[in-house]
């Protein structure tokens, strides 16, 4: 584990935060010793000189796990704008400032390529992990970005009988090795993981109305990962995947105004009563 990371925890939860890209590094469910979020065998590696030209590339062959903000773009960045974003946005290329207690961490970071102020707490409370964002635009012009959170979590939690759900809507997840990517237009706001563990993800579906489904079960054998990266990404989202191309997002922050955000991990045991 990095120095610099805070460590939270609650009655059953315990939550690593990395100043890297203000990352949740681990989230543990503490009764059971489980992983809730992946990570790669090369999660806690430091960082070298060496990196690929492209930063796509470089994100994928350093890519550590766990749960990232991604902002004001997610995916690949359009050429039309400048200044350019890296790949999935500044914010997760980043070192936020970390400020934490026993149960909650707040990270702050200014962007340089927008101008967006972005103040993030993760707290852990009882059985939930909450993360409560806010965006300002500090600029006196009007600003708009793409959004989306980018949890990956394990993929040994979808093994056996474990389902996932959205609304009324089914999202299958093969067993691995297996692969794929979905972009689900009219998420419901909440989505159910069943099985072992049931994790329940609540968000604002006015904000993220889309949930990007990114299955990598050991599925890329080839470079950078060889076949060694085994993870289920669920992440509401603002905007269509590599959409728009002339402009980093739809939601338009007017200036001196902020936008707020909470998303909702809820982890329960499987013998936990279901509310």
């Amino acid at each position: 584990m990095s120095a610099n990371r805070v460590v939270i925890a609650s009655g059953i939860l315990r939550a690593e935060i990395d100043p890297g890209g203000a990352r949740i590094a681990s989230l543990t469910h503490l009764p059971t010793g489980r992983q809730i979020l992946a990570t790669t065998p090369w999660a806690d590696e430091p960082r070298d000189a060496f990196a690929l030209p492209d930063s796509s590339g470089e994100w994928h062959r350093r890519y550590p796990g766990g749960w990232h903000v991604l902002l004001p773009r997610a995916g690949d960045p359009p050429a039309e704008v400048e200044p350019p974003q890296p790949f999935h946005g500044e914010a997760a290329w980043r070192t936020w400032t970390l400020a934490g207690d026993r149960s909650s961490c707040r990270a702050r970071v200014t962007l340089r390529t927008v101008p967006l102020e972005i103040d993030r707490t993760a707290a852990l409370i009882d059985d939930e992990l909450r993360l409560d964002t806010t965006v300002r635009n500090a600029s006196a012009t009007p600003v708009r970005i793409g959004w989306a959170e980018h949890p990956a979590f394990a993929g040994d939690l979808f093994d056996g009988a474990s389902t996932v759900g959205t609304g009324e809507r089914e999202i299958p997840v093969a067993a691995a090795p297996s692969g794929g990517f979905d972009d689900v237009s009219g998420a419901a706001g909440s989505l159910r993981i069943s099985g072992e563990l049931r994790l329940d993800l609540t968000w604002d579906p006015h904000l993220f109305p889309r949930l990007f489904v990114w299955r990598e079960r050991r599925g890329s054998t080839g470079f950078p990962w060889w076949g060694a990266v085994d993870a289920v990404g669920l992440e509401p989202s603002s905007d269509p995947y590599a959409h728009p191309r002339d402009a980093l997002g739809s939601i338009e922050i007017a200036p001196g105004e902020t936008v707020r955000s909470r998303v909702v991990l809820r982890v329960r045991g499987i013998d936990a009563p279901t509310p």
